[in-house]
């Protein structure tokens, strides 16, 4: 498709209609302006959203598995996303299913791979889900606000906060096999499953979000688990804000936006549980 367009550019150029090429150009200079600026917008909408939606529940965390969690008010990871987690509908399949395995597993720990801000981290033994918690997040400005998030939470002696996950220190880890471990590091997911930490992780369950990226073949990450893992693929699905009386007065523009994570496309996550011996 691309290719095609700048065949018709250069066809344009040829037969000396300059007019066109500049008028086509100009326009796609200015759509591309004016994207952004609406993005900016909507970005800047959502944030203000979430500080009303902070002082209406006090910044409490009010369904679902992490239910009374206190969210800091300032967020390292996506401030925009701070009603959705107030309201307990930030990835919610995936807060969904880590209840889920826990029911029929009760594993002793969680391993959070790309900690973020500690929604997780602390959510995961906010309500006892999990013994403890083990957390990698690379960015120190991240690992400070776990830590906040931890004591604000009153389960700091729960959470140990690591830095950069690798195979050597995943591998080392006690728990690595008997363990629920979600792993989100925006693409550094096709690097970090190796053989060897794949064999050392079964038969824990493994949770992975999925970055798309057009050089890395889906299939060929997907043939690296199947020998020991079966894999559930997981789309998010629509949200509710039905059950929220406090929100009944917000008109359907802001009602979406409060339940926006702001992403870019929809996202996906895979469910690799252990296939039995």
């Amino acid at each position: 498709m691309i290719i095609n367009y700048f065949k018709l550019i250069i066809k344009k150029l040829s037969s000396g209609n300059f007019s066109w090429v500049l008028f086509e150009v100009i326009s796609k200079i200015s759509f591309n302006k004016l994207e952004l600026r609406i993005d900016k917008v909507v970005e800047k909408k959502r944030i203000a959203l979430s500080n009303k939606i902070s002082k209406i529940f006090n910044n409490i965390v009010q369904e679902g598995p992490f239910k009374g969690m206190v969210i800091s008010e300032k967020q390292f990871w996506g401030q925009g996303d701070k009603a959705s987690k107030i309201l307990g509908l930030y990835e919610k399949e995936i807060q969904d299913l880590i209840n889920q395995i826990q029911e029929k597993n009760n594993f002793p720990t969680f391993i959070d791979i790309g900690g973020a801000d500690g929604f997780f981290a602390v959510g995961s033994v906010i309500n006892k889900l999990f013994k403890n918690c083990e957390v990698f997040e690379i960015s120190k400005r991240g690992r400070q606000a776990i830590e906040e998030s931890a004591i604000k939470n009153n389960v700091a002696d729960l959470i140990s906060i690591k830095k950069e996950a690798n195979e050597k220190t995943l591998s080392l880890m006690e728990n690595i096999n008997n363990s629920v471990i979600l792993c989100d590091i925006e693409g550094g997911e096709y690097d970090l499953f190796s053989e060897n930490l794949i064999k050392n992780m079964y038969p824990s369950n493994v949770i992975i979000e999925i970055h798309k990226n057009s050089n890395i073949s889906l299939n060929e990450f997907e043939n690296k688990f199947k020998d020991l893992f079966s894999i559930t693929k997981i789309i998010q699905g629509p949200r509710s804000l039905n059950s929220f009386s406090e929100l009944k007065n917000f008109n359907d523009n802001n009602r979406a936006l409060i339940t926006s994570e702001g992403r870019s496309s929809i996202p996906e996550w895979w469910h690799l549980s252990p296939k039995k011996n």
